[in-house]
């Protein structure tokens, strides 16, 4: 789903970018036989949509004013012609009126195959993307053939009902008199969609607060172009028109421009603001992410230092408790017998006294004799008498 709010900025660059300026002055370059028609025709009736902000309508005031009917005038000056503003009226009156030449120019409209037959364009000066327009709580609608069967709400004679018609897209017609008419059926629940300009929908949705609506879907139409249209029997005034839209500088179309879209986005975004706005973005989002990997590669690596650590404790405990398990002490009173000193052990078995200290601790023994036990075993061998004297004659 496309957000209507979030349309403001789409809707300034495609202005920009629809259009087809030249940067010549005025005044118009005009040959002798058009400013000869001029002075046979110099008032020309005119007309348009009815209902169709910020391009054509009447105000509540019913003065005829939008951003076509500002072109017309402007050009109209140039040229030296007289506009004279045809009554508002249904818009299949006005197409009637014009075949029948009771009309002279449409200030914009669409280009048609059945409008062809009795109108002239204009090149196109003013280009948008035309949208399906649906509830927000309606089924998925993912472009124009979705629309099989669905009811949609268009004005008599509009042209997306004939390019619907001409792609075999069978939709059920809801007939209304104004755009904004259409979009309130949709609304309202009277009708399933409405196919409608970008410009011209995000304005009136927003004005009228019809909040329940979305733009569902770009249709395959793609843009929206709309030209002047003039009676097929006046192809002087084709050429005067284009000329004059050839003569309008940048700045006068900047004006224009400007002046419609203030009315409608007078918070909307700038087209170098969505540069830069992206470029910080994106700028930020960079520096996140390089924190983030930087802070979560030192994550790692303090973990795997971790683990490491815990490991060599881990083995460092196991080795402790071997260690322990080996380590043997004496401890407590042990009996021992007074005359062979053998020791009794916890299972009432008499031990030898080394025997018993070499099983319970990691003491051994290498026997020998001490001097009393030597005088009482050998002191009356003649041997020992010997080597007892031999001693003291040294140490003398």
């Amino acid at each position: 789903m496309i957000r209507i709010q979030s349309l403001g900025a789409f809707l300034v660059l495609v202005v920009v970018l629809v259009s087809h300026p030249s940067n010549a002055t005025s005044p118009v370059d005009l040959s002798s036989e058009e400013h000869a028609w001029i002075a046979r025709n110099s008032k020309i009736r005119v007309s348009g949509p009815q209902a169709f902000p910020p391009f054509q309508y009447f105000d509540e005031d019913g003065v005829f004013k939008g951003m076509a009917s500002d072109y017309i005038f402007f050009i109209a000056e140039m040229v030296g012609l007289e506009v004279e503003v045809v009554k508002k009226q249904p818009w299949s009156e006005i197409l009637k009126k014009i075949e029948n030449k009771e009309i002279d120019m449409l200030t914009c409209a669409a280009v048609t195959p059945e409008r062809e037959a009795y109108l002239m364009y204009t090149k196109p000066y003013l280009s948008f993307p035309l949208i399906i327009i649906s509830r927000k709580d309606a089924p998925f609608i993912s472009g124009v053939d979705s629309l099989h069967k669905l009811k949609l709400a268009a004005i008599r004679k509009n042209a997306s009902i004939e390019w619907l018609r001409r792609d075999n897209i069978n939709v059920v017609p809801h007939y209304v008199d104004s755009p904004l008419e259409a979009l309130k059926q949709v609304s309202l629940g009277h009708a399933d969609v409405a196919i409608e300009n970008l410009a011209a929908a995000t304005y009136l949705i927003e004005k009228n607060g019809l909040s329940n609506l979305k733009i569902a879907a770009p249709t395959s139409y793609e843009n929206y172009t709309l030209s002047v249209a003039v009676r097929n029997d006046w192809p002087e005034l084709v050429s005067i028109l284009n000329k004059g839209f050839a003569a309008i500088s940048q700045e006068k179309h900047n004006e224009i421009r400007q002046k419609w879209i203030a009315v409608r986005y007078e918070h909307g975004v700038r087209a170098k603001d969505i540069i830069l706005w992206t470029v910080s973005v994106g700028l930020i989002a960079s520096i996140l992410i390089l924190i983030y990997h930087f802070w979560n590669k030192k994550l790692v690596n303090e973990i795997q230092e971790r683990k490491r650590t815990e490991r060599e404790k881990e083995n460092l405990i196991v080795e402790l408790k071997d260690a322990l398990g080996n380590i043997k002490t004496l401890h407590g009173i042990l009996p021992i017998c007074c005359e062979c000193k053998s020791i009794r052990d916890d299972k009432g078995y008499w031990k030898k006294i080394e025997r018993y200290i070499r099983d319970h601790s990691e003491a051994d023994f290498s026997h020998g004799l001490c001097p009393n036990c030597m005088i009482k075993l050998y002191g009356k061998e003649e041997w020992f008498e010997a080597s007892v004297d031999s001693q003291k004659g040294k140490s003398d």
